[in-house]
């Protein structure tokens, strides 16, 4: 073979196998390309997968909450409706609190629907089918769209329902308008109280009035049923997706509540969490001592000696506990030790009693700040909270689980407020 023959010959090998480098080096490119990309979009579907679900049993949870809320609001003010209906002479001696409770639990709500009723994202959950298909699971998907048709069914029951129907309508109410003088009428236009006392003594006459008072177990039953059922439905679709508590916890402080982590210097100050009846205060100093002052209402049970009747009235008493805090990550725990309470204050408003009624006062005053004390010689707290902030650093979140008699276990959650502190 001739020397140019063997150059050739060279040449072409060369070429080749710089050929079958560039089209090896193509194959695998494009098909690394293709691995990775479907690796992206598995993983994003994936993703999509777990986001969709969580939104689905997080909105479901929130139903929960606000159908126990309405039901705690109903089984807080039955009592007081019930109680002033029985003994209609005390309605001129109870406070002006009871009788406005006890006309907001007779009046009929037309102008708002129940917060458990907003379906804002149950429309975007089921109005898109690209998203459940991504879901991959049948029975979460049925699970979810059950609990959607309960609260439907639960909206209809509560709108049509005679067990739910309110004896004081608004027809009534502008029939009492037409008929009520100015001393009637605040300055803003609202009823004063004896306005107030005496259309609840008009509405206690109406035989619809004794109907709705009747039922109230059933209303009661009516919410629990449905409470219950939805929670179990709920606790399910948690266990199909593999859903855990942290989870649903990280994705409400990063959708819901949009949180940053706790820190000893966003946590020192004063924080204050309002109550039905009342409020927390929560100083928390930097060297690790808090104290939590309360201000809440004892009911006060006098007798009437003119009448011979017993009255019941709110009393506002503050008291406080000392202690001290700790931060480990995102818990903080809030210890006080028995025997560092303090009775503050009972504020029965003696000036204001009837004399009929003031010595029993004295008396009611004199053992109820006798038996607080022997309480707080055994108070304590001793609690860890899952702690966040919202991104102002002004709101903070606080989560602990609670066992209920039953023996559930549910996630109470409080929002404390930064408050300013002139200590």
């Amino acid at each position: 073979m001739s020397d140019m023959e063997k150059n050739k010959k060279g040449f072409l090998n060369d070429w080749w196998r710089q050929f079958l480098t560039g089209v090896m080096g193509t194959a695998i490119g494009v098909g690394l390309t293709f691995a990775v990309s479907n690796w992206v979009e598995g993983n994003k579907k994936e993703q999509i997968q777990r986001q969709t679900a969580i939104m689905a049993v997080y909105d479901i949870d929130e139903i929960i909450r606000e159908l126990k809320e309405d039901l705690e609001i109903e089984n807080t003010l039955y009592p007081i409706a019930y109680s002033l209906s029985i003994h209609p002479g005390k309605l001129d001696l109870v406070s002006a609190d009871s009788v406005r409770q006890a006309v907001g639990y007779l009046i009929e709500e037309t102008t708002t629907v129940p917060d458990w009723a907003a379906d804002t994202k149950e429309k975007a959950f089921t109005g898109s089918m690209d998203v459940w298909q991504n879901l991959e699971n049948s029975q979460f998907y049925d699970n979810v769209q059950k609990c959607y048709q309960l609260r439907a069914e639960l909206l209809r029951i509560v709108e049509r329902d005679v067990v739910f129907r309110h004896p004081l309508t608004e027809a009534d109410v502008e029939k009492f308008l037409e008929k009520a003088s100015a001393s009637d009428l605040e300055y803003d236009g609202s009823l004063t109280f004896n306005a107030l006392r005496k259309l609840l003594k008009q509405t206690y006459g109406k035989p619809e009035t004794l109907r709705y008072l009747r039922m109230y177990l059933l209303r009661s039953n009516e919410y629990n049923q449905y409470i219950n059922e939805l929670s179990r439905l709920n606790k399910e679709n948690k266990f199909l997706m593999s859903l855990s508590d942290e989870e649903m916890e990280a994705y409400i402080r990063r959708n819901v509540q949009k949180t940053k982590s706790a820190t000893p210097a966003l946590l020192a100050g004063l924080w204050e969490e309002q109550l039905n009846e009342g409020s927390e205060i929560l100083r928390l100093r930097p060297d690790g001592a808090l104290d939590i002052t309360f201000h809440a209402m004892g009911n006060a049970l006098l007798h009437d000696e003119s009448e011979d009747v017993d009255v019941q009235i709110k009393v506002p008493v503050s008291y406080r506990l000392s202690g001290e805090w700790t931060l480990e990550g995102d818990s903080l725990r809030i210890y006080c030790p028995p025997g560092k309470g303090e009775l503050l204050s009972i504020d029965l408003d003696k000036v204001s009693l009837a004399e009929s009624v003031l010595k029993s006062g004295k008396e009611w005053e004199k053992s109820y700040r006798r038996s607080f004390d022997e309480y707080l010689e055994s108070a304590s707290v001793d609690q860890w909270y899952a702690v966040s902030f919202d991104l102002t650093g002004d709101l903070m979140f606080l989560s602990y689980p609670f066992t209920s008699p039953m023996g559930e276990v549910q996630q109470v959650r409080m929002q404390l407020v930064r408050k300013l502190d002139t200590e």
